[in-house]
């Protein structure tokens, strides 16, 4: 679990106004820490070249087109076949 402490060093007055968090004379510093404990890790997997071209928006043809420029990788091409990105854009042959 990923946990993050903060420090903040307040006057005595702030320290009222927070709720007061303990009495202390006027105007001496007053640290207050509070643990942050982060969200565990919740992202989704994450997108082929083609699923990530096909969720923003891109068509096949500049799909195509970024296969070739990245010298057709064949995890593009899932069925061997010449025409990537079928799993997302569908069956082009």
């Amino acid at each position: 679990m990923n946990r993050m402490v903060a420090a903040l060093l307040v006057s005595a007055g702030a320290v009222a106004a927070l709720g007061g968090c303990g009495t202390t004379t006027a105007g001496t510093p007053v640290t207050v820490v509070r643990e942050i404990v982060s969200p565990p890790n919740t992202r989704a997997p994450s997108l082929t070249s083609c699923q990530r071209l096909f969720a923003e928006g891109f068509s096949y043809t500049y799909a195509y087109n970024a296969w070739v420029n990245a010298g057709r990788p064949l995890s593009w091409d899932a069925d061997r076949d010449g025409y990537p990105c079928e799993q997302s854009y569908g069956n082009r042959n």
